[in-house]
C-alpha cells in the first residue's frame, strides 16, 4: 500500500510543468478536449474563441508522453523547401484568462488523454484547489433535430441538481460512455467542486462541419450563468457563410425544404410548450418523404466536398494556375447539381450499404442520384488536383523534368 502511494505521488508530481502564471487565483475552471463528443466542434470553436481574443498566460503544461498515444494524436511536421523546420506535439494545457470585465478563469484544453485518466484528474484537482477554484464547466455539441433556422437550444446537465435553471426536462435515463471532462467533474464533485455540463444542440446535419452558431450560444449561456463578460462577435460572423451555403442547397430541393419545414414546426412547439418533457429531436413527419438519413448525407456529403476542394484549391493555387480545357469542359459544379435538383433530374438515394462503391456514371438508362454526382465531383477533383500537385514537387526536384506531352491530333 505504502508503495502504491509514494507511485501515485511521484505519477502526480511529475504530469506537469509549471507555467508562468503559477499559483494564480480563479473561481471558474472551463474544460474541453479534442476527441470527444462534440457535434459542429461546437465546444472547440468556442474554447478557441477564447484563447486567440482574451489575454492568456500559462498556468501549467501536461507531460504529453504521460497522457497522449500518438499514434491516435500525432504530431505535426512542418517541411520548408524539403528541410523538416518544426514538429508540433500536441500537448495538454491550463491557462489563466480574463474575461473582458477582468474576471479570471482557467481553461483546460487540448487532446482527451488516452492513458492514465485517474493521475490525470487528481493532478487537475490539485490545481484547481491551489486555485481556489468553486465550480467546473465543459462545452460541447450535441446533434439533434432543430433547424439551422432557430435559435440554437443550449441544455445543461450538473453534479448537483439544484445547479440547473429551468428546461426541458428529460423523457428517460441516458447511458453513454463517460468523456474525460465528465469523469473529472464527477471528480471534482467528489473534493467539493460541482460541475456544469453545457449542450448546444447542432442540426444533426451540421454535425460533421464547424457550426459556429452553437459555439456562440455556449459562450453566450456560459456568460449569462456565470455573469462573465465573453466575445462571440467573431463566432457570429463565422456563421453566416456555412448558413448560406446550406441555405442554398435547401431551397434547391423541395423535399430538403420539407424536412426543415418539419423540423421547424416541432422545434416551435416544444418552444411555445410550458410543460414539455421531452428535450428537442427530430418529429415523426409522414409530410417529408426525405428521411433523416436522406437530407442528412446529402447536405454533408456537400459541404465536404466543398471544403475539401477549398482546402486543395488553397494548397496547389501557389504553385500552378493552370487547367487543360478539357478539365474544364469536363468539370461537374455545385451549380449543376442544384440546376438538376431543381429540374427533379435525381432520384432517392439506396438505402446505405446498397451504394456501389465505383464514383463512374451509372449505366445508360440509369438515373444518378445526388450522392453519386457529389461523388463524383469530389473523386474528380482529387484525382486531377493530385496529379498537378505531383507534377509541380517533380518538377521542383528536377527543373528540366516536365510532364509527357499529350500526343497531338494531327
Amino acid at each position: 500500500m505504502a508503495d502504491n502511494t509514494l507511485d501515485q505521488f511521484l505519477d502526480d508530481r511529475e504530469a506537469y510543468d509549471d507555467g508562468p502564471a503559477k499559483g494564480a487565483r480563479a473561481p471558474i475552471l472551463l474544460t474541453h478536449f479534442d476527441g470527444a463528443m462534440d457535434a459542429g466542434t461546437a465546444g472547440h470553436l468556442a474554447i478557441e474563441q477564447l484563447l486567440h481574443t482574451l489575454d492568456t498566460q500559462r498556468v501549467a503544461t501536461f507531460e504529453s508522453d504521460m497522457f497522449i498515444d500518438y499514434r491516435s494524436h500525432r504530431p505535426v511536421m512542418n517541411i520548408d523547401d524539403w528541410v523538416t523546420t518544426s514538429l508540433e506535439v500536441p500537448e495538454i494545457a491550463l491557462d489563466l484568462v480574463y474575461d473582458d470585465a477582468g474576471v479570471p478563469l482557467l481553461v483546460l484544453h487540448g487532446p482527451e488523454p488516452d492513458a492514465k485518466w485517474e493521475t490525470f484528474v487528481r493532478a487537475v484537482s490539485h490545481l484547481a484547489e491551489q486555485a481556489g477554484v468553486e465550480i467546473s464547466f465543459s462545452l460541447h455539441g450535441i446533434p439533434s433535430g432543430v433547424p439551422h433556422t432557430r435559435p440554437t437550444p443550449v441544455h445543461m446537465h450538473a453534479t448537483d441538481g439544484s445547479l440547473l435553471p429551468e428546461q426541458p426536462q428529460m423523457s428517460g435515463t441516458m447511458r453513454f460512455p463517460a468523456p474525460m471532462t465528465s469523469f473529472l467533474q464527477s471528480h471534482l464533485a467528489s473534493q467539493g467542486i460541482d460541475g456544469v455540463t453545457m449542450l448546444a444542440a447542432v442540426p444533426y446535419y451540421m454535425s460533421d462541419t464547424q457550426y459556429p452558431r452553437a459555439a456562440s450560444a455556449l459562450l453566450t449561456s456560459l456568460s449569462d450563468y456565470a455573469d462573465l463578460s465573453l466575445p462571440v462577435g467573431d463566432l457570429e460572423r463565422g456563421a453566416s457563410e456555412e448558413i448560406d451555403q446550406v441555405t442554398q442547397l435547401i431551397e434547391a430541393n423541395e423535399e430538403v425544404s420539407r424536412t426543415i419545414a418539419a423540423l421547424e414546426k416541432h422545434y416551435d412547439a416544444l418552444a411555445t410548450a410550458s410543460n414539455s418533457t421531452e428535450t428537442f429531436r427530430l418529429p415523426d413527419s409522414e409530410s417529408s418523404a426525405m428521411s433523416a438519413e436522406d437530407i442528412t448525407e446529402t447536405i454533408e456529403e456537400f459541404l465536404r466536398t466543398r471544403s475539401q476542394r477549398s482546402a486543395e484549391a488553397d494548397a496547389t493555387s501557389a504553385n500552378t494556375d493552370e487547367t487543360t480545357q478539357g478539365d474544364e469542359e469536363d468539370q461537374v459544379t455545385i451549380d449543376d447539381v442544384l440546376d438538376r435538383l431543381e429540374e427533379g433530374s435525381f432520384h432517392a438515394r439506396p438505402a446505405r450499404g446498397a451504394e456501389s462503391e465505383s464514383s463512374a456514371r451509372p449505366s445508360q438508362g440509369q438515373r444518378e442520384t445526388v450522392e453519386d454526382v457529389l461523388r463524383r465531383l469530389r473523386d474528380r477533383g482529387n484525382d486531377s488536383e493530385a496529379t498537378e500537385r505531383n507534377q509541380t514537387l517533380r518538377h521542383r526536384a528536377d527543373p528540366t523534368w516536365g510532364p509527357p506531352q499529350q500526343p497531338s491530333d494531327d
